[in-house]
């Protein structure tokens, strides 16, 4: 399954909205009005690569039974992921830095947050 990053930066933007000490699960994040454009497996996807034991982007698990998901949880950013969301949360620097990784066929978190960095530092005349 492919990774989408529109569908990695609106979970990032959920799990930030969440209150502190607060976790979501299931209907809360797939009914979420960041996410219910997204199809359950992606969202699904996403999460479980954003997770402690991958990007370790976001605290949040899917855990699977008879190798279905049957529960999706998220519960915070870890400071990764604040530090990533920093870079890709005005939607201008979004939109642009979507626009220069589109000259590729696929780009990395790490290489999208470089993009996104890049396009923060030209924004504000330090390049």
């Amino acid at each position: 399954m492919k990774l989408s990053h529109d569908c990695i930066r609106d979970i990032l933007l959920f799990s930030e909205s969440l209150p502190y000490n607060e976790s979501a699960n299931n209907s809360k994040i797939f009914e979420s009005d960041l996410l219910k454009k997204y199809s359950t497996d992606e969202i699904n996807y996403a999460i479980s690569k954003l997770g402690d034991e991958d990007a370790q982007l976001i605290n949040g698990y899917v855990k699977f039974a008879s190798n279905k998901p049957y529960i999706t949880c998220i519960s915070s950013l870890t400071f990764d992921g604040h530090k990533y969301l920093d870079n890709i949360r005005d939607p201008k620097i979004w939109k642009e830095s979507k626009k220069i990784s589109s000259k590729l066929a696929s780009v990395s978190i790490d290489i999208m947050s470089e993009i996104a960095a890049k396009v923060i530092s030209k924004t504000l005349g330090l390049d």
